[in-house]
């Protein structure tokens, strides 16, 4: 792991980011940590846009209050309504 401060990360960047794909580095401001920069792949970027989407917490929570008010459901079900929407 690495350690640059903020003007390292202007004045030196695409250093960093090449340092980055290799090892995280902690960017410190004032001498106290403040943001890790990584390397990243497509897919998990896919995956963290993802994590990230209001729409697709929204869809999860309401999925989960279902499921507490009808206290689960049962596989049969869950299954026949996934052919439903499928086809």
């Amino acid at each position: 792991m690495k350690f640059a401060n903020v003007r390292e990360l202007k004045n030196k960047t695409s250093e960093i980011l090449r340092t980055a794909e290799k090892e995280a580095v902690i960017i410190t401001s004032k001498g106290k940590p403040r943001a890790i920069i990584t390397a990243i792949s497509e897919e998990d970027f896919d995956d963290y846009l993802l994590e990230q989407s209001p729409e697709l917490l929204n869809v999860l929570e309401e999925a989960r209050q279902e499921y507490k008010r009808k206290d689960g459901i049962k596989l049969k079900d869950y299954l026949a309504g996934r052919k439903k929407r499928h086809g």
